[in-house]
């Protein structure tokens, strides 16, 4: 029986990357002795989104990103005399330990995991990922899980989607979407992909972007019965 292929984002659609980041950066700059404020860890989150949206556009490295990051945060702050490298693999060590879901996650897999074809799609480094799913308990839920950092190329450029589709069994495009929280990563990826993009917006943020979802949900309960109309019309189920 055919059935709907979900292709699930990790952060910040299943995983609490928001809360996982916070500690991580906490963490690292106790060992480094930086003095902790609510202001710089604040600034590295805005930080950090920045180098992402550089990753995603492809304008630098994933291996310059965990360096650039820190750059960027010691020269603020004129901190001298710390590693941003050093810092980088810390925080990386950090996260990996990190691993926690958005509330109501682990019942929405289930519910989903009983009706569909479940595949994770993310942009996040692997061996953190890996164990961050591992610890958060829903690595198991998932038919197969593609990271770009193995692939070589990231959400939303269309190799990282051509690898996707060409390694899943009996793949069909027409009854394929994809789900996750950013713009400029899962929908613009899923426009360019040509499948249905839902964008995960629990925050009510505004798309000021090119990126055009096919449909937004605040939360699951409202993703699960899009699910469920979406199947009935591309599955008949």
């Amino acid at each position: 029986m055919e059935k709907l292929i979900v292709l699930l984002d990790a952060d910040d659609t299943l995983l609490d990357f928001s809360k996982s980041e916070r500690e991580a950066i906490v963490t690292t700059l106790e060992e480094f002795s930086v003095p902790v404020t609510e202001r710089i860890v604040d600034r590295y989150v805005a930080i950090n989104l920045h180098c992402w949206k550089l990753l995603e556009t492809g304008a630098i490295t994933r291996e310059y990103l965990d360096r650039l990051r820190f750059d960027m945060l010691f020269e603020e702050f004129a901190i001298a005399g710390k590693d941003p490298v050093a810092a980088g693999a810390a925080y990386r060590r950090h996260l990996t330990e990190k691993g926690y879901v958005i509330d109501g996650c682990v019942e929405f897999l289930q519910e989903i995991g009983k009706k569909y074809r479940l595949f994770l799609v993310t942009n996040g480094t692997e061996p953190t990922q890996i164990v961050r799913l591992r610890t958060a308990g829903i690595d198991g839920f998932f038919e197969d899980k593609f990271y770009s950092e193995q692939i070589g190329c990231a959400k939303p450029y269309a190799g990282f989607f051509d690898h996707v589709f060409s390694h899943i069994k009996d793949f069909d495009k027409s009854r394929t979407v994809l789900v996750g929280d950013s713009l400029t990563s899962d929908i613009l990826g899923a426009n360019n992909a040509g499948i249905i993009g839902i964008w995960f917006n629990p925050k009510g943020l505004t798309n000021d972007g090119k990126a055009v979802p096919d449909y937004t949900v605040a939360g699951y309960d409202e993703l699960l019965a899009l699910l469920t109309v979406l199947s009935k019309e591309k599955t008949g189920v």
